[in-house]
């Protein structure tokens, strides 16, 4: 998800707009999220403002994404469309998280034989 060009601060634009909009996410959602203000996001975006470190802090904890995916120096964990219930799922304990895979299993399954 790194930018073309490998420029931080364009893959900083990209991911942003990409991250936001995989989690279906308005700039005003995400903004109210993370505590910053919805043209704030809009300016990050477009590069007309550059973040600063709490600020991109902020901005990846309302993405669930890490500082380092989000500036495009590592895949966001899978580099896929995924929920960030299933990315703080991934981070549970072991208990925990077997149970999410049993009932996802178990969800996934009674939708295959809905259909």
């Amino acid at each position: 998800m790194s930018s073309p060009d490998g420029s931080p601060s364009l893959a900083l634009q990209s991911n942003l707009r990409k991250f936001r909009e995989m989690r279906r996410m308005t700039q005003a959602q995400m903004g109210a999220k993370a505590g910053i203000a919805a043209a704030s996001i809009s300016h990050f975006e477009t590069g007309q403002r550059t973040p600063s470190l709490e600020t991109l802090v902020k901005l990846a904890d309302s993405l669930s994404v890490t500082l380092d995916a989000l500036l495009g120096r590592a895949p966001v964990e899978t580099s896929a469309r995924v929920d960030p219930v299933f990315l703080q799922a991934s981070r549970a304990d072991a208990d925990t998280l077997e149970t999410v895979r049993r009932v996802t299993a178990a969800i996934l399954a009674d939708a295959k034989v809905s259909r």
